[in-house]
């Protein structure tokens, strides 16, 4: 994903159904323990490589979402939401393959949004993790709608729950980088990220969710990763790498094992809305 100025994107006619299918990606400990790291995590199956972090679903996807989004546009594309369904552990010796569609295209006030429909299986065709991406390109206003609906987001009311606060290290996004193998330049290089206009390098809206991740894990899964069914979230604000940044978990339990939660930075600036998860008994 390139940065650029403000797209031009042909919403007459849009490639819905458009798909690219990914390598294969294959699965060890050393892999998953170093995603693991890269986002502080502290559980210790996911540090010995025993499951992966809920968030390093999106790893096995980058490559053929990537080369969608390649298709559609060569501007800066800005990952609006995110919504994660899990079947299944990703552990280690597996063999991945993903395919990844474009399923929507909506015209907004702020120019156009793409969902792209990721379906990641083992190479025997199991089901491991279905996953829905929303991106904008900002431009010209359009009311355009093409394609199906992706699916309904939960609404989980707050209520009184607890908080998690995660320092973050100078080292943050370079780690993620590695792990994720994500390299966008804008959250590496202080001038690269200077010259798009940011104060600072943005950390990676998939590291920012995987501190949420983080909390549910850990307080409504007891730590159990395989509990977890549903992640999802809006990306409401960039997290920049300051000094001294901080990001604060805000979660708190609904019904039927529905987990509602919201993130801000140390400035108070919130860098996640409407977070839900859906855990499993």
């Amino acid at each position: 994903m390139n940065l650029g100025s403000p797209g031009h994107v042909n919403t007459k006619a849009p490639p819905i159904g458009m798909s690219r299918d990914s390598e294969e990606f294959r699965t060890s400990s050393h892999r998953l323990a170093q995603f693991a790291r890269s986002v502080d995590d502290e559980n210790p199956r996911h540090l010995a490589g025993e499951f992966a972090p809920p968030v390093f679903s999106h790893v096995p996807v980058m490559q053929s979402m990537v080369e969608v989004l390649d298709k559609l546009t060569g501007d800066f594309v800005l990952h609006g939401e995110h919504d994660f369904f899990f079947h299944a552990p990703i552990v280690p010796g597996q063999r991945l393959f993903t395919a990844s569609t474009l399923t929507s295209v909506r015209g907004t006030r702020a120019g156009t949004t793409f969902v792209i429909r990721s379906e990641t299986v083992t190479h025997d065709g199991k089901a491991v993790c279905t996953q829905y991406s929303t991106c904008l390109v900002r431009g010209e206003p359009s009311d355009a709608a093409h394609g199906e609906t992706p699916p309904a987001r939960p609404v989980i009311a707050k209520t009184q729950g607890a908080s998690a606060q995660y320092g973050l290290t100078p080292d943050q996004t370079r780690r993620y980088a590695d792990a994720a193998r994500d390299y966008s330049a804008y959250t590496i290089d202080p001038a690269i990220a200077a010259k798009a206009g940011f104060p600072a390098p943005i950390v990676h809206g998939m590291c920012t969710l995987s501190f949420a991740g983080r909390a549910v894990v850990d307080d409504h899964c007891g730590g159990q990763t395989p509990r977890l069914k549903r992640l999802g979230c809006r990306f409401a604000h960039p997290l920049f790498l300051t000094p001294g940044q901080s990001i604060t978990v805000d979660h708190w339990a609904g019904q039927d094992g529905l987990v509602g939660f919201e993130a801000s930075d140390s400035a108070g600036n919130i860098v996640i809305k409407n977070g839900y998860a859906q855990v499993s008994s």
